[in-house]
């Protein structure tokens, strides 16, 4: 091959001196474009160098007698581009030739040794239009076989990458039963298998990519993981995938893409591999998924995402799920519907219909929480609704309007920033298993305002069956009693402490007082070590009581302590007389 090169460029040097200036010749004029001959044109024989001359042959025929035959525009555009990639100029004609010919964007700059290995690669792939299972021989001498090779080889690259995709489209079978029976190997033959060993991606990245094109849009088989050299791209936009990837595609459970291909929604086929153990694999249609999953994502757009959910109500992901499943808001987990799985949508309808019975109430602002007798949805949630059944049924009866706020709060997000009264709420308390009265129930630290007391006293209350209490209320929310016997004790007792603040009066002092003085009280014992207890008055005994003034039980108090003293000192002198054997010596004093 070098020494050819070395002549045809001498060869080329030699007529470039010797041609005229005035016009270039046409490809027709141009000796380099005449068809070389390896026959006689008279007896037929094959040329051999044993001959008279140069230009005759053995049979004496003349060879500069007959008439130079011009070439086709096919061995044009072949030897142009060879001479491009040996770096001659191959001339002005030759170039306008070559730009009727839609060649691939990188053929041009191909060196001369890639260039002379795709032809024969592609030339020796074909016969009569078509891929050739193997092969054919290439002797070096074959000049007949090396002109048919250049023009197979242009009948592919001519109109890229049409001409080349028709020639691969007759290889495939016209309707395919069992997709899984189509293989490369089969079909295509020495082309597919030579192909990337042949012919690497650097070099030839055009032909690389038009056949990868090809098996996308054409190829009706599967592309399982034997296919190595195709890029990843290629085998994520194939016509099938398998049930992993269809999983991620639609963002499903993979239960729920089989059952979908068993039930016949899905179109798919179920093949069993013996490689590496038995083994079925699942592969659906791409089409068919796409289908699905477009009617799904029509599907899903009535619905809304737990994020948009939650930040629509803002409620948390326990508490918005614990609601819907109360009934308040329709909603569907993802397998359900073939959604993506993981996750929970619920009707975009009945969301918005819950934020608007909200927002539809023009209330005030208040910026503090700790309003008499009103309290905030967010701290309801936390003291005794719940985040179930509790809030479930105080947001439908906002939503069917017998519930209206009375205020908003900015500290709190979304619905949870809405103030109610609290007699109000008390209605919607969890309280399982237990018969709600029609006063309803009050926490522990309700009750304990009402009473005057604090909770540790109300609980005690409890403690002693003073203050019955329903058993049935769940942990992590208020205790709770019944707001009829509250305000039933109310209106019998008093506490004590209530009266001393009500007179300004020290309330351990007037305990004392009320205990020396005889007056019957209701003791209950606080639980903890020096606790002491709690005392109540009937209203009756604590209406004809006469309270002492704040001056008088100071007085109480001062003599009180003035005596305890004198007793104390008194105890002690008679110890440390005790002590020395001898009464001590009497010290008078004014006081």
């Amino acid at each position: 091959m070098e020494s050819a090169v070395d002549r045809l460029q001498i060869e080329v040097q030699q007529r470039e001196c010797v041609q005229p200036v005035d016009r270039p010749p046409t490809a027709a004029e141009d000796p380099r474009f005449h068809p070389v001959i390896n026959r006689c044109l008279a007896c037929g024989k094959k040329l051999v160098w044993q001959r008279p001359a140069v230009e005759k042959c053995r049979c004496g025929a003349d060879f500069r007698a007959a008439t130079a035959e011009a070439a086709s525009a096919d061995w044009v555009a072949m030897n142009t581009l060879i001479y491009l990639a040996a770096g001659f100029p191959p001339g002005a004609a030759a170039d306008l030739a070559l730009g009727t010919y839609c060649f691939p964007p990188g053929l041009r700059q191909l060196a001369l040794g890639p260039l002379l290995r795709l032809i024969r690669f592609l030339g020796l792939s074909m016969d009569k239009g078509r891929l050739r299972w193997k092969q054919r021989s290439f002797p070096r001498t074959d000049l007949i076989t090396a002109l048919q090779v250049g023009e197979a080889a242009i009948a592919i690259l001519r109109d890229w990458p049409r001409s080349f995709r028709e020639i691969l489209r007759r290889m495939l079978p016209p309707a395919p039963d069992n997709p899984a029976a189509l293989n490369f190997s089969e079909i295509f033959g020495n082309f597919y298998r030579h192909l990337f060993p042949v012919l690497p991606r650097r070099e030839f990245g055009f032909l690389h990519d038009a056949f990868e094109e090809f098996v996308i849009e054409e190829w009706k088989g599967l592309i399982r993981g034997q296919h190595r050299y195709f890029w990843a791209v290629t085998r994520r936009n194939s016509r099938w995938v398998t049930a992993n990837e269809a999983e991620q595609l639609a963002r499903t459970d993979g239960n729920r893409i089989l059952d979908l291909v068993r039930q016949g929604q899905l179109k798919g086929l179920f093949l069993t591999s013996r490689r590496g153990g038995r083994r079925t694999e699942c592969w659906i249609q791409r089409e068919s998924l796409n289908r699905c999953i477009a009617a799904r994502d029509a599907e899903l757009a009535r619905y809304m995402p737990r994020p948009e959910a939650k930040r629509a109500l803002g409620l948390t992901n326990y508490t918005i799920v614990h609601v819907a499943a109360a009934g308040v808001i329709r909603y569907v987990e993802g397998p359900e519907q073939n959604f993506p799985s993981g996750c929970f949508f619920f009707w975009r309808e009945d969301v918005m219909k819950v934020k608007n019975a909200f927002e539809k109430h023009a209330v005030p602002i208040c910026e503090s929480t700790k309003t008499c007798g009103l309290i905030a949805l967010r701290h309801a949630m936390r003291n005794y609704l719940g985040r179930g059944s509790g809030l479930a049924a105080a947001i439908q009866a906002v939503v069917e309007g017998t519930l209206v706020p009375v205020g908003h709060t900015p500290r709190f997000r979304g619905i949870t920033g809405y103030l109610f009264l609290s007699e109000q709420l008390r209605r919607y308390r969890p309280v399982p298993d237990v018969e709600v009265p029609r006063e309803g129930f009050l926490n522990y630290g309700e009750a304990a305002s009402i009473l005057g007391v604090k909770a540790h006293v109300l609980r005690a209350m409890v403690a002693q069956h003073v203050l019955s209490s329903p058993a049935g209320y769940r942990c992590g929310l208020s205790k709770l009693v019944p707001a009829g016997d509250v305000q039933r004790f109310a209106e019998r007792c008093v506490a004590t402490s209530t009266l001393a603040r009500q007179f300004h009066l020290n309330s351990r002092s007037l305990s004392r007082y009320l205990r020396e003085s005889g007056t019957p009280r209701l003791a209950i014992p606080l639980p903890g070590a020096g606790r002491g207890h709690a005392f109540f008055l009937r209203n009756d005994v604590a209406a004809r009581t006469q309270l002492p003034s704040s001056r008088m039980l100071r007085k109480v108090a001062r003599l009180r302590i003035k005596a305890y003293r004198k007793k104390l000192w008194a105890e002690r002198r008679l110890a440390k007389e005790k002590a020395l054997g001898r009464p001590l010596r009497r010290v008078r004093t004014n006081r």
